[in-house]
């Protein structure tokens, strides 16, 4: 994005202002967090002026050399199809900052770039234009060759950028989705470099960043947040310095999700109020951040099956009996 950013006459510290990274950082290979890459496009699109195009720029930059082992593996899966399902397997592990998912229709194979409704408006055009330029390169590298077939359609209006010389396929806009289309037949296309045992120690290697990078204390950290009364998504996200769509991920590869998260943290400081302190189910409600007793009682039965009178009652039946 820095260099982009030159092309346009953008000089580095104004694409770098209070993200916190420094030229030097950049330099020496610093670990850069999602918040901060968010910080830094925010700051390129603002100053070329909201340009349409610079998104398609920065895809273009970014190889699958660029992406470490993950990349590696994909060059090595059997099919386009294994290849496309590894990746959205291991994507918090790349640069994406837009959801991808794969959709088979009929005939056609849709790789769809998700807009991510937690991200500011004015980037929405620059994430799906790196997004659609980073994964249409990377199809090309794992087969040598464009995709057959292969057409992309916009969720964008035109401009007088030509995105199918930027794309090298015929582009659609004001779709209803963003997506790269082909045949579905191409998911089935072996690829040249395949290779099992390589792929396996890869998938190996993908595994143990992913719990590395989204260790366990991520969702420890939210718990803690949720306990301080904090339930907003994009709140608790910026606490960790993540995006909200990052968060998410992080969350759902350790088996959980924040809507859990609040629910266990509510469940437990609930029976906690009611046992230990022996509050009403007005005075607990109240402290949780419900509008009424009875929609405290319905998110209680949902969590134990019982009511909170019923649950307390069974308490109070076992502590008299020990």
């Amino acid at each position: 994005m820095v260099d982009v950013g030159a092309e346009h006459g953008v000089h580095v510290w104004t694409c770098l202002q209070g993200t916190g990274i420094s030229p030097e950082m950049l330099r020496a290979g610093a670990v850069v967090g999602g918040a901060q890459e968010l910080a830094v496009a925010a700051n390129l699109v603002a100053a070329v002026g909201h340009a349409p195009g610079v998104g398609l720029a920065v895809g273009e930059r970014l190889s699958l050399r660029a992406y470490g082992v993950w990349g590696f593996a994909l060059l090595t899966c059997p099919t386009v199809r294994s290849a496309v399902e590894f990746g959205l397997r291991y994507l918090p592990l790349t640069y994406a900052m837009t959801g991808l998912s794969l959709r088979v229709c009929a005939d056609e194979a849709n790789l769809i770039v998700e807009d991510d409704p937690d991200s500011p408006a004015g980037l929405r055009r620059f994430l799906v234009e790196r997004e659609i330029a980073v994964t249409v390169g990377i199809l090309r590298t794992i087969l040598d060759e464009s995709p057959p077939s292969m057409r992309v359609e916009l969720r964008l209006s035109p401009t007088s950028v030509d995105y199918e010389r930027a794309l090298g396929a015929p582009v659609t806009f004001d779709a209803p989705h963003s997506a790269i289309i082909t045949d579905s037949a191409v998911l089935d296309l072996p690829l040249p470099q395949a290779d099992s045992l390589t792929t396996t120690v890869c998938e190996r290697a993908c595994r143990s960043l992913l719990l590395e990078h989204c260790s366990p204390c991520v969702a420890q950290h939210v718990r803690t947040i949720i306990a301080e009364g904090v339930t907003d998504s994009g709140l608790i996200a910026a606490r960790l310095h993540l995006s909200p769509r990052t968060l998410r991920r992080h969350l759902a590869v350790e088996g959980t999700s924040l809507r859990h998260l609040v629910d266990e943290t509510r469940r437990l400081k609930a029976i906690e109020l009611m046992t230990l302190h022996k509050l009403s189910v007005e005075q607990v409600a109240l402290r949780l951040g419900y509008g009424d007793a009875a929609a405290f009682i319905r998110a209680f039965r949902r969590w134990t099956g019982t009511t909170p009178a019923a649950y307390a009652g069974g308490h109070r039946a076992v502590s008299a009996e020990v």
